[in-house]
């Protein structure tokens, strides 16, 4: 399963597109809001979704209402169940500031959304399929931001 925390209608819409298209058979949640983001993922300490399995991949936009994609990352780092979830950043910035920041708080992936209509399709595909496509499934596409480099 994947959680998607997107605020953003259009990406929303975009995303969904692309991650029912990408040839990985799987169940979408999606959250409009970090702190709806929390919920999915049972930090807030609500027991609404402890009966939930935890998803296997997180999609998270940065800059989101109630709290930030880096805001809720810190958070699931917190928690024990959540250590080791794959949580990647998928946002239009490529500040490196906030480069920095995901991944001192333990992002798994920085990818920079693409203006273009066919590229967005193609990255949110690829990042599906690295994360939990076939193991020979296409690593780093051309969108994702070395973390393990920085950025200059």
């Amino acid at each position: 399963m994947i959680l998607l925390l997107e605020d953003n209608p259009d990406d929303e819409r975009l995303a969904l597109r692309a991650l029912n298209s990408c040839g990985v058979p799987v169940t979408i949640r999606v959250a409009r809001d970090g702190f709806s983001g929390l919920q999915a993922l049972g930090v807030d300490g609500s027991s609404e979704y402890s009966d939930q399995p935890l998803p296997d991949l997180v999609i998270s936009d940065l800059k989101m209402p109630l709290l930030n994609g880096d805001e809720v990352l810190a958070r699931a780092r917190e928690d024990a169940r959540l250590k080791g979830l794959t949580f990647v950043i998928f946002s239009s910035s490529e500040e490196p500031s906030d480069l920095k920041r995901c991944k001192d708080l333990g992002a798994d992936a920085y990818y920079v959304k693409p203006v273009k209509f066919d590229e967005y399709l193609e990255c949110t595909r690829r990042i599906v399929r690295q994360w939990l496509g076939p193991e020979d499934a296409e690593a780093n596409p051309a969108c994702e931001v070395d973390l393990s480099a920085g950025r200059s």
